[in-house]
């Protein structure tokens, strides 16, 4: 029984011990007192893994610790096999703390000072509209401070071919001017310049030019705001964890130490449920805990505060910036189950200020309720908005409403803006209806609007996938219109796929074939062909036709495509692209849109590069590679192949590890040096082989090596112009040579003459 220690027989010495029936490596050191209390050594007490403190005792000058007197302790000794046996509750070892959310995040690596620009340009033509051609570039230019971008566009007008004879239209605009500073250690990023105020409670999203400070937790993939389930428990034997989902095994065993543990992030699926967790421990004794979670991104993990702070002038068209304002947001997880928001933003003529609560219901409920109340000219306002959604593995229901009074005001809304939502409803429902039946889901709708125009909607739709194939057909009933639409879509070999159409309203019924092949996932060239048909009911029915190309290679990516119509006929091309500089080399490639790594392969030409063992780029004559498919702020795993790599190249590393920061690119040198092995034939004045033994120096990199059999020697780098000296006991000479051009990887050279001199 625990707190109580039974002793037989005891005899001090070297004991084995067993704790929870467990044997331990080695042997301690037992000893005695006189009323026969036994003691172990302190030092192989310590050793057994116990974290709780325990006292020690000089026992005949040797520091010891009692075996009797804990609670949660029990100690039985066989004095005839000198044994000690141990019964310890789990909260004598050290607790283990384990999160499985984390992923392979890192420290991004320097950023090198570099540019990028990024174009797409694209021509275009509808019936008998003037040509039309535009153009968008985005300039990056980053380094260790941070990232300047400089967004435009460029349109271009040809007036003249149109029937109306008027002259060319073209204008130059500019998107958008914005620096950008991100902490990854704080997770928050510093704009200054245009950009788009993030919409929350209170808060509307509109274009400004200004300064925002704001939270910005895609700085860490590993992070996440989702309150994740997890367990705590405690074993008293090494054990091992694996964890089912619907009686599936997901993710993979963990192995804990005896003592508590507490595991976070135990691994889910999209909706909420259970997840079971089963303990198996070293005598393959099990039991099963099962841990209910709910998982929306709606719901802040308990103790999570984000913010933004904005200061600037609001821009409602690209060319003017007008009102000052100031806004804020803030968010905090509050309780496991309730999340708080809010938002206030400040000008001349408007004030307003919101608060929302986001709160788990129940297992799978989840409601939200927020209320902004409005200060401008028209007067105060309000807006109060509540919604409620419920969701399993195989159904789910939800409804929302929203009702603004008619003073209310957002930030930024102008007399004439009357065609935002006043009162808002909207009901949804879906249902999985099993492998058999496929899925069905219903919805209800309906708004106003401060210019008095009303629109209800009820759509009602079901889906089903076998063996490939995917049906799809929806009903919408509206206000003005009915609808209904009826979509077939069955693979093909090669990855291409054939889809057919039809839409049918009152009025006119359009249908439409189409064939796809295989998308794009690298370089290479993907098409697709169609027909349709419309027409008014009562009425012939028109024939269309269009075919579309694109392609990706090493200069961008590209396309066309031609719509034939009965009355008209259309046409776009269109190219993209990047180019710029990084650690001042050069490169061009397909659009940047994320971080990417700048590859050098050395000397070495044309070699493939993999990104987590899949192809990603070949580097090009000048050893360089692009890789634009890179993940912000995380391990990215490149590397050369081994067969790849011609003999003839040297080669210190095969993987590198890049971590690119979100904006911008990274060198990544897999340094290639070029050797020129060559097989020598040194020979006497007299045409004899050098003698055996003979050294060779190459002064000109350092290289030695013995001369062999019949005058031969291998070195393994001869550059194009090399002076060597021959060393034999107390003679030498020296050779001067020229490499010749040759296509062979290890040329043999000579015979090269070396009259050897005795050394002065």
């Amino acid at each position: 029984m625990f707190g109580v220690a039974a002793f037989a027989g005891g005899v001090s010495g070297f004991h084995g011990i067993v704790v929870n029936g467990v044997a331990q490596p080695g042997f301690a050191l037992i000893v005695f007192d006189a009323a026969a209390r036994p003691y172990m050594a302190y030092e192989d007490f310590l050793a057994l893994g116990f974290s709780k403190a325990a006292p020690h005792v000089l026992v005949d000058g040797m520091e010891v610790a009692p075996l009797y007197g804990y609670e949660g302790m029990a100690v039985q000794i066989d004095g005839e096999n000198l044994v000690v046996s141990l019964e310890a509750e789990p909260d004598w070892y050290a607790g283990t703390r384990m999160d499985l959310n984390a992923s392979p995040a890192g420290v991004a690596l320097p950023a090198t000072p570099g540019a990028t620009l990024t174009y797409t340009l694209q021509a275009s033509r509808s019936g008998d509209d003037a040509v039309a051609i535009g153009s968008s570039q985005s300039l990056s230019l980053f380094g260790t401070a941070g990232l300047l971008q400089i967004s435009t566009a460029i349109t271009y007008v040809d007036a003249g071919v149109a029937a109306y004879g008027e002259p060319a239209l073209q204008k130059f605009i500019r998107l958008g001017t914005t620096f950008l500073r991100d902490d990854a250690q704080h997770l928050t990023t510093l704009s200054i310049g245009d950009d788009v105020l993030a919409g929350a409670v209170g808060v509307p999203s509109v274009r400004y030019g200004g300064v925002t400070w704001q939270s910005n937790f895609g700085l860490n993939p590993a992070f996440s705001t989702l309150e994740s389930p997890s367990i705590f428990d405690a074993a008293r034997l090494p054990s091992t964890l694996e964890f089912f989902l619907n009686d599936r095994r997901v993710g993979i065993p963990i192995h804990v130490a005896p003592g508590p543990f507490a595991i976070s992030g135990l691994p889910t699926v999209g909706a909420s449920g259970t997840v079971n967790v089963l303990i198996r421990d070293a005598f393959n004794n099990e039991r099963t805990i099962l841990v209910p979670y709910l998982r929306t991104a709606s719901l802040y993990r308990q103790g999570l505060h984000s913010f933004s702070y904005t200061a600037g002038l609001l821009r409602p068209d690209l060319e003017q910036y007008d009102t000052a304002f100031a806004a804020t947001s803030h968010r905090w997880g509050l309780l496991r189950w309730l999340t708080l928001d809010a938002g206030a933003t400040l000008s001349a003529q408007q004030r307003s200020m919101g608060v929302a609560a986001t709160m788990a219901l129940g297992a799978n409920t989840v409601g939200d309720l927020s209320l902004v109340l409005s200060d401008s000219p028209p007067g105060p306002g309000q807006k109060i908005s509540a919604s409620v959604f419920w969701h399993n593995s195989a159904s789910s229901v939800g409804a929302n409403v929203s009702h603004a009074s008619p003073a209310f005001e957002w930030l930024g809304d102008r007399p004439q803006m009357q065609m935002h939502a006043r009162d808002d409803l909207r009901l949804f429902a879906g249902r999985a209806l099993g492998r058999e039946w496929g899925s069905v889901s219903v919805s209800f709708g309906s708004l106003s609007t401060w210019a008095s125009a009303a629109r209800s909607i009820q759509t009602l739709a079901w889906s089903k996938n076998f063996r490939g194939v995917s049906l799809a057909l929806s009903a919408v009933q509206s206000t003005d219109q009915a609808l209904l639409f009826i979509a077939l879509t069955l693979p093909l070999a090669h990855h291409g796929s054939l889809s057919s159409s039809v839409q049918a309203q009152p009025s006119a019924t359009a249908q439409r074939l189409d064939y796809t092949a295989a998308p794009l996932t690298g370089k290479g060239v993907t098409w697709r062909l169609g027909t349709s048909a419309t027409g008014l009911a009562g009425e012939t029915k028109g024939v269309g036709y269009g075919a579309a190309v694109d392609m990706r290679s090493d200069f961008g990516e590209h396309g066309m495509s031609i719509e034939s119509r009965p009355y008209a006929q259309s046409w776009r091309a269109y190219t993209a692209g990047s180019l710029g500089v990084l650690g001042g080399r050069h490169f061009f490639g397909p659009p940047i849109v994320g971080g990417f790594a700048l590859v050098s392969t050395g000397d070495a030409p044309h070699i493939p590069v993999y990104r987590w063992n899949l192809p990603v780029a070949i580097s090009n004559a000048q050893g360089l590679a692009l890789v634009t498919t890179l993940s912000p702020y995380q391990k990215n795993l490149l590397a050369v192949r081994p067969e790849d790599v011609p003999l003839e190249y040297q080669i210190a590393n095969y993987e590198l590890t890049a971590i690119p920061r979100g904006r911008g690119g990274v060198m990544v040198e897999f340094a290639m040096v070029r050797q020129w092995p060559a097989l020598l034939v040194l020979v006497l004045p007299d045409g004899q082989p050098l003698p055996v033994g003979a050294i060779v120096h190459l002064l000109s990199t350092g290289e030695s090596a013995p001369v062999g059999l019949r005058g031969e020697v291998y070195l393994q780098n001869v550059p194009e112009h090399a002076e060597l000296e021959v060393s034999l006991q107390e003679s030498n000479c020296r050779v001067t040579l020229t490499r010749p051009y040759t296509a062979d990887p290890q040329p043999r050279l000579g015979p090269y003459r070396c009259a050897l001199r005795a050394v002065p």
